[in-house]
Order: structure tokens, then sequence, then C-alpha cells
């Protein structure tokens, strides 16, 4: 008598979409911080240039962020 049947391609699937996301999302979150903090630093000894491309890679990161957190939201929401 079977109790329950694993379908082992979609738990395998599930491990790696949950670890490449986990590493990605966690990715972009630090990324966010490392520009905001460094802009801010560069910002303060007078290094515009460097601060703004610093303020450029932490928009970017926080997009990404963003949309990590959306596109998680809906599929939670989808199933």
């Amino acid at each position: 008598m079977t109790i329950a049947a694993i379908d082992w391609s979609q738990l395998f699937e599930l491990v790696w979409a949950g670890a490449l996301a986990g590493v990605g999302v966690s990715i972009a979150f630090a990324t966010l911080i490392l520009g905001a903090t460094r802009a801010a630093d560069h910002r303060r000894a007078d290094r515009a240039r460097v601060a703004s491309a610093y303020v450029v890679l932490g928009a970017v990161a926080a997009f990404a962020f963003a949309g990590a957190v959306v596109f998680g939201v809906y599929v939670i929401v989808s199933k």
C-alpha cells in the first residue's frame, strides 16, 4: 500500500529554485546596502562621481530586490 507518491523531479526543482532564489535575493539586498553605505561615505569625502556610481548601483539593486519580492508574492498568491 502506497501512502504518498513523491514526484522527485518536482521536489528537486523546488530545492534548487528555492536555493537559487534565496542566494539571488540575498545578493541583491546586500548590494543595495553596499551601494547606499558607500555612496554616503564617498559623498562625505567630496567624491561626487564615485558617490553617484554607488547610488546607481544601489538603485539597480533596489529594483532587482523589489522585483524579486513582487515576483515571489505573485507566485505564492497564484498557486
